[in-house]
């Protein structure tokens, strides 16, 4: 018999899973609807997240994606060409292009993270307000634990 640790790991490890497939799953299906690739997608996540007011470089993403440059220019171009990024002159280095968002890139973003999560709203609406609220606290008391587990490592 499985004590109560094992039981949540074996419960935990089939969340994640189950996360992963649902979230990934409507992010792809979201990708495709609007015509873009997984690499276009993680190219514009990635500008998204470092780009933050100084753009980002094309080496930076495909550095991160582990790809070539000439790879990431040629996704890059078909997300300028659709309006959703923007390339600009460094204004330090008069050789090398920032890459941003535009606002509808931006757009598409947060239409991917709606689409990503809409599975859990659903399955939130089937709880009675009092099984959600035990399921909160417990996941608030996970959520704690991993914290302290990740400052101490």
């Amino acid at each position: 018999m499985a004590t109560p640790r094992e039981e949540l790991k074996e419960a935990l490890d089939e969340m994640t899973l189950r996360i992963i497939h649902r979230s990934m799953g409507g992010f792809w299906r979201y990708a495709k609807s609007q015509g873009l690739s997984m690499t276009q997608m993680i190219a514009m996540r990635q500008i998204y997240h470092r780009g933050e007011g100084e753009g980002c470089s094309i080496s930076d993403i495909s550095e991160n994606l582990g790809v070539t440059n000439a790879a990431i220019s040629q996704s890059l171009e078909k997300l300028v060409q659709m309006g959703l990024v923007s390339r600009e002159e460094n204004p330090r280095d008069r050789r090398s292009k920032q890459i941003f968002l535009t606002p509808r890139g931006e757009k598409i973003l947060e239409e991917s993270a709606r689409s990503r999560h809409a599975w859990i709203r659903e399955a939130v609406k089937k709880l009675s307000p009092e099984d959600a609220a035990r399921v909160a606290d417990a996941l608030r008391l996970l959520l704690e634990t991993w914290d302290e587990v990740s400052q101490s490592s």
